[in-house]
């Protein structure tokens, strides 16, 4: 079941005069250890920035706290995996927060064209937890004493 939807569009020209203007500084506040490693690989480092920011507005959007309500920026992040899909990962605090609100899978999709920058994210709930399974004969024993205790309740109304 679908917890949140989230969705943001960005002009990938705003993130390229915040990375000209400041730098490493926009890099240590806006990217986790992870995704840092992925960003010394890219060749387009404006579109790699603008591309996790509108992703991490999306999840926070999808999640309904925004960057706030506990939840800040470096607390979600976006990381290629080996066939290039994005995936979402949380801070530790993230991980706190997406598992207190009952999130379960984080999915992204992003794409770029004409100088803008959109993403979208959906989170499903985390599955309920597993009845604990009954045992045989206690079933029988409680359907046992329901229908012993219905019947007294029958026989007194007589």
């Amino acid at each position: 079941m679908i917890f949140g939807i989230g969705i943001d569009v960005l002009e990938a020209d705003r993130m390229r005069g915040s990375y000209a203007r400041f730098g490493a500084h926009l890099l240590d506040r806006l990217l986790l250890p992870q995704e840092r490693a992925q960003f010394a690989l890219t060749g387009r480092p404006e579109r790699f920035l603008a591309m996790r920011f509108a992703a991490k507005e999306a999840v926070v959007k999808a999640m309904g706290t925004g960057f706030a309500h506990g939840m800040w920026i470096r607390d979600v992040g976006v990381v290629q995996n080996a066939w290039g899909k994005p995936e979402v990962i949380f801070s530790a605090r993230g991980e706190r927060m997406r598992r207190r609100l009952g999130i379960g899978e984080a999915h992204v999709t992003l794409t770029d064209e004409a100088g803008l920058v959109v993403a979208v994210a959906v989170l499903l709930r985390a599955s309920a937890r597993p009845r604990r399974a009954v045992r045989r004969g206690a079933a029988k024993r409680g359907a046992a004493r329901r229908a012993a205790q219905a019947s007294k309740t029958r026989s007194s109304r007589r």
